[in-house]
């Protein structure tokens, strides 16, 4: 949930070459680190000269370790450059910081200066020169394992000594991970000294155990800038990603804008103490924190808070014990317990252990279970084939879990969900400047929009602005990303950095600064296609008319219609529960080719075609005409523009739905009630996530309508049993669901 860059994921990661050329590369060059260092050199020329005939082929990062292998040291800093292309302009100067010294100490160095030295003198000009995110990037791999390096490239020379050639793809691996090996022991002491002087010449850093009301203590670092005297307003952020080394960095950033910052860590995190218990004592304990933060001499008693994703939702579990010094809080795509995670439209998702053991294995963050990406896949596909309960999930991973057993008991949004942060009356009392920010392919939109619409519900004169745009999950909250899933945003969206405008905001409410000017009115929306921002007063205003379209049972081509007329009858689908030869890694793009693989277990309706470009904005309205031949349906919507190219957007979340609901929760997320089988229903749906885009003249929506089975997901089998308790066996006959004529769905049209 944060941006993490690693400089040695970055470099040692497998580069793709399609050439099984052999060189000849004598196993005694293994013996000796000082001869190896002398013929690496001349294989990485010769590697450079076999590949000059598709060297557009070869990616950037072999060519720049090629060249910094073959002591081609201009060359290897053109192609470094290059290699920060894509990075976003606020930290793109901290990544591939060590190279880039290694290869200027290398290419200046003369018999009257150490590499040491010069080194030094580089790298305290570019350290003090870049701005704090930069900063932060370099610090962090500063302190990465040069052992670690070491016993890898020596694990290399293990298994090549044996043989006198060497296979072109072994010989380019060979030689990044020397280059790792070699730059990062060279370069990080220096690295490490000069951060720290720094570090002791600019900021005072401090750490901190406080006491909260029930004698729990928690772990806090304490930031603020050496020059300038007097008390100062604190930005406070609440962080159960546990890391002193990104705490810390986080925390310069705000102090180096003369903010005092506070960073605690959760209950149970760093410290050793009490359970580690996401989102149950956050509330009280952040209320308790924000007194001490009150009651220190540097504060002036004012505290503003910021952060994304959990730290976003520590900000609503403070407001539900609105402390008095707590004058603003800026969270970012926040999530919403009990509403997007660790369940959506009250189904269970798979991530949820994921997470779980993420920030809970341990005292600090465990990234490197929550990064192996392909283990998590293969245990979802193995529950999923199996046909195990959702609750026996934990076990099949190997490690039961409190945690996750203990959020499985609460499928309803119950009061478990509802005391950890604001409910209903609960929002007329946040009487504080608010500034949300979330994006449309976000998976907590739908949170950080609950929180939203539930402030202006209870509260209609609340001073609660938004922001929303083509961002995913960590560009609404830090840096946008260029390229969001495969779309190429506008240019105004991806200019957005969202730290930078958390200054504004509490400088304006801190310190007395005038309004941001991004802030135009309370709902600041970007269409998508049109390189322009749109500025209402509410969220029903994003658009001014709809369209509706029934869910027709006219078929056309492969799909059905999407009409402006009902139609009589209804289609049957049939989904058989027992089959699990569909298990696949679900990977989300905005753009697709195909939506085959997308929409299984679905019927798909197709509009006309657009007769001229029109905007689509807002939350779409779904209402389902339906029966089955059980007792509950989890029914999952999908929706993608399909261009005149043949291409589908997808105009919702990272998750590829714009709904996915549980139907017996479809009226009460708090109260089930299951379906009567063979009774047509009407299931009401209006919990989509909102998007905002021009279609092109030409255009045509294609719907999917269907029902959620995959690895992702809880499987709903009907019974009307916990969901989390049903298997395989539950599945008996397969699921009839009849899809009536006279559904529709209503979508959001802004005409100008």
């Amino acid at each position: 949930m944060k941006i993490r860059i690693s400089i040695s994921s970055l470099l040692l990661a497998s580069t793709l070459i399609s050439f099984s050329q052999n060189f000849y590369f004598p196993k005694k060059n293994y013996n000796d680190g000082t001869i190896l260092s002398k013929s690496l050199p001349k294989l990485a020329e010769q590697l450079q000269e076999s590949l000059t005939i598709s060297w557009t082929e070869v990616s950037m990062n072999t060519k720049m370790n090629l060249a910094l292998a073959a002591k081609q040291y201009e060359n290897a800093l053109i192609y470094l450059d290059s290699l920060r292309l894509p990075f976003n302009e606020d930290y793109k100067y901290g990544v591939f910081v060590p190279y880039e010294l290694y290869a200027k100490v290398q290419n200046n160095i003369d018999d009257n200066t150490s590499f040491k030295t010069l080194l030094e003198s580089q790298f305290t000009q570019t350290f003090t020169s870049i701005n704090v995110p930069s900063q932060e990037i370099i610090e962090s791999n500063a302190m990465v394992s040069v052992d670690g390096f070491k016993k890898s490239f020596e694990t290399i020379l293990e298994q090549r000594k044996a043989s006198d050639t060497i296979q072109m793809k072994e010989a380019i691996q060979l030689i990044r991970m020397f280059n790792a090996y070699n730059v990062f022991k060279e370069t990080v002491p220096t690295l490490k000294s000069v951060i720290e002087a720094y570090n002791q010449k600019t900021y005072t850093i401090e750490t901190a155990n406080i006491k909260v009301r029930d004698s729990s203590k928690l772990r806090a670092h304490i930031v603020r800038k050496k020059n300038g005297l007097g008390k100062r307003p604190t930005v406070f952020i609440f962080n159960i990603y546990a890391d002193s080394i990104r705490d810390i960095g986080r925390a310069k950033f705000y102090a180096k804008k003369n903010y005092n910052c506070v960073v605690a860590n959760t209950r149970g995190k760093s410290i050793e103490g009490k359970e580690i218990s996401p989102f149950e004592y956050d509330g009280k304990d952040a209320h308790d924190i924000i007194d001490w933060i009150s009651k220190q001499n540097w504060s002036n008693g004012e505290v503003g808070m910021v952060g994304g994703s959990y730290l976003g939702f520590g900000q609503w579990a403070a407001t539900k014990q609105l402390h008095p010094a707590l004058k603003t809080i800026m969270p970012q795509v926040a999530v919403g317990p009990g509403i997007d995670y660790p369940m959506n439209g009250n189904v269970f998702m798979s991530y949820m252990l994921r997470w779980i053991n993420y920030v809970t294995s341990n005292r600090t963050t465990d990234y490197t279970d929550f990064s192996n990406i392909i283990k998590w896949n293969s245990i979802y596909k193995k529950w999923y084939e199996n046909g195990a309960s959702f609750r026996s999930l934990d076990s099949i991973e190997g490690r039961p879990n409190t945690v996750f057993q203990r959020w499985l008991d609460h499928p309803s949004y119950d009061s478990f969900w509802q005391d950890m942060v604001p409910y209903k009356a609960d929002f007329s009392r946040i009487d504080i400047p608010v500034l949300t920010t979330t994006g449309y392919f976000d998976d907590d939109q739908m949170g950080a929009l609950y929180y939203y619409k539930q402030h202006h519900k209870h509260d209609p004169d609340a001073e609660h602005y938004l922001i929303i745009g083509p961002y995913s999950h960590s560009g609404a909250q830090l840096y946008p990303e260029k390229e969001v899933y495969g779309y190429k945003a506008d240019s105004v969206a991806t200019s957005f950095n969202f730290r930078n405008r958390s200054v504004e905001w509490f400088d304006h409410i801190l310190k007395g600064a005038p309004q941001p000017s991004f802030l135009k009115d309370k709902v600041n929306f970007q269409v998508m296609g049109t390189n322009t921002w749109y500025h209402t007063s509410s969220l029903s205003e994003m658009s001014n008319d709809t369209l509706t379209l029934y869910f027709s049972t006219t078929k056309l081509d492969a799909n059905y219609t999407l009409s402006p007329n009902k139609s009589t009858g209804y289609i049957e689908q049939k989904v058989d529960f027992k089959d699990r030869s569909d298990a696949v890694d679900f990977k989300f793009e905005v753009l697709k080719d195909s939506i085959t693989s997308d929409i299984s277990n679905s019927v798909s309706y197709v509009s006309k075609p657009f007769e001229k470009p029109t905007i689509i904005s807002g939350s779409f309205i779904n209402s389902i005409k339906a029966s089955i031949n059980k007792h509950d349906v989890d029914i999952v919507i999908k929706v993608y523009e399909l261009m005149p190219d043949g291409k589908y957007f997808s105009l919702f979340s990272a998750s590829g739905f714009s709904t996915l609901q549980r139907a017996s929760y479809a009226k009460d997320r708090t109260q089930r009630q299951l379906l009567y089988p063979e009774k047509k229903e009407t299931i009401n749906i209006s919990t989509s996530y909102v998007t905002s885009k021009q279609v092109s003249k030409g255009s045509r929506l294609v719907v999917a309508l269907g029902i959620n089975k995959n690895p992702n997901w809880q499987i709903n089998y009907g019974t009307g049993k916990d969901v989390s308790d049903e298997t395989i066996v539950d599945a008996n006959e397969p699921l009839i669901i009849k899809w009536y004529g006279d559904s529709f769905i209503k979508i959001p049209i802004l005409k100008e």
